[in-house]
């Protein structure tokens, strides 16, 4: 009877085993499943984020041709204001040219350029355009262009005592240089060469 009640036993034994195998699979089936159900959201998670990349990405390439266009635009059309200034000028410059066909008063002439002058330089002035100052002035290279050197006792050394073509600045960026001619006098080349 031992023996079968060690059986017993052992059957029992083995059945919980059993139970506890079946429930471990039921529980490794379960966390099985969980692990596919995450697998699944993280891939459409992923694709989601991806499509909401790839969006972001074609509409950051529509801005910037929309940018490039703009600036292509602006650079084309930037003078387009100014120009229309200078359709006036030329206009009153082609009626002054019919004006003095047809005119014997030279001063009528000359009043009329001086005019045409005067609104040219205004239009110029407004958009920052300033011409540089040389006569008289102390020669700085970073506004004047030296083309000659003349001796003069009037003046002190390294004036500018002429200038050939004046220079201009827009918003004190030098557009072109005052083309000058310096004084150097006498004292000075003394003084050089005693040192």
């Amino acid at each position: 009877m031992n023996d079968i009640v060690e059986d017993t036993e052992d059957k029992e034994e083995i059945d919980d085993i059993n139970e506890v195998k079946t429930d471990e699979i039921e529980i490794d089936k379960l966390s099985v499943e969980e692990l596919v159900c995450e697998l699944e959201e993280s891939k459409k998670l992923q694709l989601e984020y991806l499509d909401h990349l790839q969006r972001l990405q074609a509409e950051f390439d529509n801005y910037k041709k929309i940018v490039d266009r703009q600036k292509k635009e602006l650079i084309d059309y930037a003078h387009a204001g100014l120009i229309t200034e200078l359709i006036d000028v030329m206009e009153n410059l082609e009626r002054g040219i019919d004006s003095a066909r047809d005119s014997k008063d030279p001063e009528s002439i000359i009043k009329g350029m001086e005019m045409v002058y005067s609104s040219l330089e205004d239009i110029l002035g407004s958009g920052g355009l300033e011409p540089i100052e040389a006569i008289g002035k102390k020669f700085d290279p970073h506004y004047h262009e030296a083309m000659m050197k003349s001796p003069s006792d009037e003046v002190p050394n390294n004036t500018v005592i002429e200038e050939f073509q004046r220079g201009y600045m827009i918003k004190k960026k030098v557009l072109r240089y005052a083309k000058v001619k310096v004084s150097t006098n006498s004292d000075n080349n003394i003084n050089n060469n005693k040192r």
